[in-house]
């Protein structure tokens, strides 16, 4: 009963959406095989893809804010049990179907693996669900879960990998079962702890949001450690010259450019607030091209260090690929919203989040052609 609640919410009442996906990974994996696109690929490598790319999602999809979902539920009489698997089972199966499912098949498409190389990537698949799931609910004891994770992901370079992955789905499957279903229950209050002021501030509430939200911090961070690491792949590729196409693909920071269709309530009030949107767009703006220029500081230095220094012209760059991004961020969130997501994993996962960092490649292919 449960499941089908959860069901229900991630793929609709009918089963279109999972046909449609189905489908999508049949039409992709015929093409690519009837291509013969053919690339040898290490079984632990694409045990390592299949497993840890699930795990993240997995993760992205429980962090999510659902008190409002789950708080009525969890009001209702449940048992433990029934809650934790119908919960774990939906997401884990929209999770796998709608994300996982698209690179496998590649994999199986492009490599052609054998039947047991087929079975590690399953388990390391369910892997990435009931381990991640039962990892995100010991919060009391993060380090150990942690520790796990990581212990599982070093299986996967074992000659055994497949008997100790699946040990694993057993250690997993009982901890669900022994967890409560209440530590699911996500609530964010961005800044519910700090003292007032009488002077509103659209700067102040963007930061308490994403201090709010640890994952929208982590994936800023990941983006300066890639600003950071990215010169080391133009130094060993001698393309020095396109320095440039560094700052169009450091743009690509998904929640800071999709803060408005993440939350419903602040698109409500900057559309029925009078001057709403101005009084909202220039700090989102700025705010936006704030990120982008640290994030280019740390590139912009990292390329200092290993090429002996950078022109100034470089600087000015910076500063001009910065604003068009947050111009064209901003752009597509008061003009484009998106508001057809189950879960937040949909909204950082849109297409659409490459639009102003491929305009901005075209116009790095021109700055580095000029």
């Amino acid at each position: 009963m449960l499941f089908n609640v959860f069901r229900r919410r991630l793929f609709g009442k009918g089963f279109e959406k999972f046909i449609k996906y189905i489908a999508m990974c049949t039409i992709l994996f015929s093409g690519l095989y009837m291509a013969e696109i053919r690339i040898e690929i290490a079984p632990f490598f694409k045990y390592l893809m299949s497993g840890t790319f699930t795990a993240g999602v997995m993760w992205h999809a429980l962090s999510s804010d659902n008190s409002a979902e789950l708080y009525g539920i969890a009001a209702l009489p449940f048992r433990r049990h029934s809650f934790t698997l119908s919960y774990i089972g939906a997401y884990g199966l929209y999770t796998i179907i709608t994300k996982s499912a698209l690179l496998i098949a590649v994999i199986l498409a492009v490599s052609v693996p054998d039947i047991t190389e087929i079975i590690g990537m399953l388990i390391c698949t369910l892997n990435g669900v009931l381990v991640t799931s039962a990892v995100y609910v010991m919060k009391k004891h993060r380090i150990a879960g942690f520790a796990w994770a990581i212990t599982s992901v070093a299986a996967v370079f074992s000659e055994y990998a497949r008997i100790l992955l699946s040990a694993n789905l057993i250690v997993a499957t009982l901890l669900l079962f022994a967890a409560s279903p209440y530590n699911f229950i996500n609530c964010f209050t961005a800044g519910a702890q700090l003292r007032g002021s009488h002077k509103h501030s659209v700067w102040k509430y963007l930061f308490r949001y994403m201090t709010a939200r640890k994952n929208y911090l982590v994936n800023s961070f990941a983006m300066w450690g890639v600003a950071v690491a990215f010169p080391f792949l133009l130094r060993e590729s001698g393309a020095d010259a396109f320095l440039p196409i560094g700052f169009a693909i450091l743009s690509i920071n998904t929640p800071l450019c999709v803060l408005v269709s993440a939350d419903s309530s602040m698109r409500e009030a900057i559309r029925f607030l009078p001057s709403g949107t101005r009084t909202f767009c220039l700090p989102y703006f700025s705010f936006i091209a704030v990120n982008n220029i640290i994030a280019y500081t740390f590139y912009l230095v990292s390329f200092g260090f290993q090429t002996g220094g950078f022109e100034l012209k470089n600087i000015v760059l910076a500063v001009i690929f910065a604003l068009l991004s947050a111009l064209g961020s901003v752009v597509m969130e008061m003009k484009f919203p998106l508001t057809e997501w189950k879960t937040e994993s949909d909204l950082w996962h849109h297409p659409r989040k490459y639009i102003v960092p491929a305009i901005l490649m075209l116009i790095a292919g021109v700055v580095c052609v000029v």
